[in-house]
C-alpha cells in the first residue's frame, strides 16, 4: 500500500523539479502555482512544460549559434569557428556508401580550423525545420542539410548539436551527423544556393 502511494508523489515531485521555472518558461507566478498542484498528478501545463520546448529568444540565439557555424565554413572564419565551438568538441559523422557499406570519421577543433584554413572552394551547408530543445543551460538541435562545395552538391543528412550556455552565449560541445550522397540527398526547399 506505501508503495503505491509515494510513486505518484515521486513521479509528480520528479515532473515538477525537471520543468523549466517560471521565469524559463517566459510565465511569472502563475508558474509557480501550476507547479503546486496537490490533487494527485501534476496539472496539464505542467506536463506540457517536460518538452522542453525554448522560449522564441532562447530559440532564436541558439539557432543563431549554429547558423554561425554555417557561415563561418562559407567564409573559412576560423576566428568566429572557435568562438562558437567548444575547445574540446567532437564531431562524428556516419556515412553510408550507393553500395551499402558504412563507414564513420571523427574530427576535432584542430581538424577543422585546419580544413578552413587550406585553400578551397566556398563550402555551402544549409538546414531547414529544426527541432530544438531546451534544459536549463543545455540543447539540442536535430536538423535536416545539404551541404555544397561550390556549386555542386556534395551530401545531405541530419546534424545533430548539443549546446551548452556559458556566460549568456550558446557554443557547440558536440556534433554528429549523417551524411548521404545524391541521389538519396533531401534537399533544402529553397533549392540549390547559386
Amino acid at each position: 500500500m506505501i508503495r503505491n502511494t509515494v510513486v505518484p508523489v515521486l513521479a509528480t515531485f520528479v515532473l515538477a523539479a525537471c520543468a523549466p521555472s517560471g521565469e524559463e518558461r517566459g510565465g511569472g507566478s502563475e508558474a509557480g502555482a501550476m507547479m503546486s498542484a496537490a490533487d494527485g498528478g501534476p496539472p496539464a501545463e505542467t506536463m506540457a512544460s517536460a518538452d522542453h520546448m525554448p522560449s522564441d529568444a532562447d530559440r532564436a540565439a541558439i539557432l543563431a549559434t549554429v547558423q554561425s557555424l554555417f557561415d563561418a565554413l562559407g567564409e573559412r572564419d576560423t576566428e568566429l569557428l572557435t568562438a562558437i565551438l567548444h575547445p574540446d568538441i567532437l564531431m562524428h559523422s556516419v556515412e553510408r556508401s550507393a553500395e551499402g557499406e558504412r563507414s564513420s570519421s571523427t574530427s576535432t577543433l584542430d581538424g577543422m580550423v585546419a580544413r578552413l584554413e587550406a585553400d578551397g572552394p566556398r563550402m555551402t551547408e544549409r538546414m531547414w525545420d529544426p527541432e530544438v530543445r531546451i534544459s536549463g543551460d543545455l540543447a539540442t538541435v536535430w536538423t535536416p542539410y545539404d551541404f555544397y562545395v561550390g556549386e555542386d552538391l556534395s551530401h545531405c543528412g541530419a546534424d545533430a548539436f548539443i549546446l551548452m550556455r556559458e556566460g549568456g552565449d550558446w557554443q557547440i560541445t558536440s556534433l554528429s551527423w549523417t551524411r548521404l550522397q545524391p541521389p538519396e540527398c533531401e534537399l533544402h526547399p529553397d533549392g540549390s544556393p547559386g
